[in-house]
């Protein structure tokens, strides 16, 4: 492990890595990490759009706050699937970097973004040198972390970023039908960490797949930077 550990997180939208793993990213930034995040893609297919600026505008406030450099590659959104040089552009993204960690989506992700993205990833994890690491779907769980990340602060914090895409929040009135569940990005991440919070018997807490997330048993807890290493 470096001195100032190199953390790379890759996202299909602007706020995806906020929702997911947005108390993860604080952790990092408190422990003077050098962090990166690629968002691939402008998000401008989704239902709500900015009234000022773009989502990348939304996306690089929230990447100020974290002290995070930013890329944005101007992939089509919703259409990452279709892509035959996805790897070959993740691969030169993490050969450029040289990260530590590497964070993206889970497979079983029910969004189709989000699952190419991760199917890509994992082609490429057993030639890199970084742990992979996964933060899981916001809308529905479908795998059991093997790790909690411990938010002993509440959600404040990472509520704050998630507020910064505020194009992707229904006004009042506004029909909810297009949301998952009828929640909106913060509702669907705060049930989801609450969820989690309770079974440590705290408030919040985010789920995260390790690098070798079949060891079975209760999930591990993260606490500080060096949780993230050895497994």
């Amino acid at each position: 492990m470096s001195a100032k550990s190199k953390v790379l997180c890759f996202a299909a939208h602007p706020d995806d890595i906020e929702v997911y793993m947005g108390a993860t990213l604080l952790l990092f930034t408190r422990e003077a990490c050098s962090l990166r995040a690629v968002i691939l893609t402008d998000g401008e297919a989704a239902t709500r759009q900015p009234i000022l600026g773009t989502r990348k505008d939304e996306a690089q406030a929230s990447l100020a706050i974290l002290g995070m450099d930013g890329s944005f590659p101007g992939l089509p959104d919703g259409g990452l699937s279709g892509l035959d040089d996805l790897e070959t552009r993740l691969h030169e993204e993490i050969t450029s970097f040289d990260p530590d960690l590497v964070f993206g989506p889970d497979a079983r992700d029910a969004h189709v973004d989000h699952a190419a993205l991760a199917r890509a990833l994992e082609a490429l994890r057993p030639a890199s040198r970084a742990a992979f690491w996964q933060y899981l779907d916001a809308t529905e769980v479908v795998r059991e972390p093997s790790h909690l990340l411990l938010m002993d602060d509440g959600f404040g914090e990472k509520e704050a970023l998630i507020r910064l895409h505020s194009s992707q929040f229904p006004t009042r009135g506004e029909s909810r039908a297009h949301l998952p569940g009828g929640l909106d990005i913060l509702e669907r991440a705060k049930r989801r960490d609450r969820r989690y919070g309770k079974l440590l018997g705290l408030g919040y807490a985010e789920p995260l797949l390790g690098p070798v997330p079949g060891r079975g048993g209760p999930a591990r807890l993260i606490r500080s930077k060096e949780d993230f290493f050895g497994g």
